[in-house]
């Protein structure tokens, strides 16, 4: 189902919003009443998941008039309003078992979506990880958006410093004699989950940040190039590019022409993960 996510504080929303789009749920998020008023103008949304105090007022200033399920989350329960909209009340800290439970019976499950390939940097991620396995490792990777969790049995103590060295947060786990590993990673290659997302070839988005994905893209060099004067043109007007899952024979491309210091890219893993998230993972 589509939900609006709305939380001032970003480890929290974040975190939510991974749980849920693992769950196979679209979300959108928004960190005050202002930005969620506006995506629910943007877009149709099946239920709106909100804390109820936030920066700039209570949620009930964009859900009061809203057309589907609304699920508030609130510290002090006894001041959220009596909504018609309002289906549920979660007391903080919102435990995320309770909040999936709550949108079961809230709107019907959507449809699972259509497994799609990995992205380039994810691929590479688990090439790399499997080189540090041995051979009939087990090995599941969930592609989360701004995370990506991997998980692999059984592997080896003497490999555990190497992929330490990767960064992201690594927990072992033994049980019957065997030693699993789970490896979370902040993805500093993809931008906000609200930043648009086009293709080059498509019409570029007049916003302060977007981001180009070139996944699967046929582009020519020469094109690849012109993307390259177009993002730089951005950035000279005070706008951020992000571009994704660039090729490689794109990469050496700009290196070729001297451009590669042109590439608005961040690397594909970022630091150790904020300690705020541990709560809430420890019960995915």
């Amino acid at each position: 189902m589509r939900c609006l996510l709305v939380d001032d504080e970003p480890g929290i929303r974040e975190g939510l919003a991974a749980l849920l789009r693992r769950k196979g749920h679209e979300v959108r998020t928004a960190g005050d009443c202002a930005a969620a008023a506006a995506a629910l103008e943007q877009q149709h949304v099946d239920i709106v998941i909100t804390d109820w105090r936030l920066p700039d007022g209570t949620a009930s200033r964009f859900v009061a008039g809203c057309a589907c399920p609304v699920v508030a989350i609130s510290g002090h329960p006894e001041e959220v309003d009596a909504l018609p909209a309002l289906c549920a009340t979660l007391t903080k800290p919102v435990s995320p078992s309770r909040l999936l439970e709550v949108l079961a019976v809230s709107v019907p499950p959507a449809p699972p979506a259509a497994e799609d390939r990995l992205p380039i940097d994810v691929q590479q991620l688990v090439e790399e990880v499997g080189t540090h396995l041995p051979a009939g490792a087990v090995v599941e990777l969930l592609d989360e958006g701004p995370f990506v969790l991997l998980r692999a049995e059984p592997v080896h103590e003497g490999a555990l410093p190497a992929l330490e060295a990767l960064g992201g947060d690594l927990r072992v786990l033994a049980s019957a004699g065997r030693t699993r590993l789970e490896l979370r990673l902040c993805r500093d290659g993809r931008p906000d989950v609200d930043v648009a997302v086009v293709r080059p070839d498509a019409v570029w988005p007049d916003t302060e940040v977007f981001a180009v994905d070139f996944h699967d893209t046929t582009i020519s060099a020469a094109l690849f190039v012109d993307c390259l004067d177009r993002a730089a043109s951005c950035r000279a007007n005070g706008r951020r590019v992000h571009f994704l899952n660039v090729p490689d024979r794109l990469r050496s491309a700009a290196t070729d022409q001297g451009r590669a210091h042109d590439m608005p890219m961040k690397d594909k893993v970022g630091p150790r993960l904020p300690a705020v998230f541990a709560d809430l993972w420890s019960q995915l």
